[in-house]
């Protein structure tokens, strides 16, 4: 009887610790997809900020968007989204800078951040978007978004 009784206390607990793991780790993938998204927005509005001129820029409705734009320094700054992955790099994105993101969408807007800039040259703000999932959430798709000025104007 007591061998019953400690077989079933110990299915009961390994069950509910299994739960717990599982929810645990649903729970840290979903954590590091998020912080990968916040990673990369901000890796692109800092460095934005810091740049002199907008030099490439994907239309707005492009959810593989690259940016590209000239620094300080002379330097070409690239942002890239390739499959699901955000590649960053000088004069060419061949440098992972996270995964997980589901789109990646840049629009330019003129000096007043309202009115939409045909030319990569007449961008002095850039409103970056970035989307990415969380498989194990019932709303599975979020989206991050922040315009940012070009100090530079």
């Amino acid at each position: 009887m007591s061998v019953t009784l400690m077989v079933s206390v110990v299915t009961a607990v390994s069950v509910l610790l299994r739960v717990n793991y599982d929810t645990w780790l649903d729970y840290r993938s979903d954590s590091l997809r998020n912080d990968a998204a916040v990673g990369v927005l901000r890796h692109i509005v800092r460095e934005v900020r810091q740049c002199e001129e907008v030099t490439l820029i994907s239309g707005p409705g492009v959810p593989l968007g690259t940016l590209a734009v000239r620094m300080p320094n002379g330097n070409v700054v690239v942002w890239e989204h390739i499959g699901i992955n955000v590649h960053y790099g000088i004069s060419a994105a061949d440098q992972l800078l996270g995964d997980g993101i589901t789109g990646l969408r840049f629009v330019g807007y003129e000096r007043d951040g309202i009115t939409p800039a045909t030319l990569p040259q007449d961008v002095q703000c850039v409103q970056v978007t970035v989307d990415f999932s969380l498989p194990s959430r019932a709303t599975s798709s979020r989206t991050l978004t922040s315009k940012v000025w070009i100090r530079a104007f």
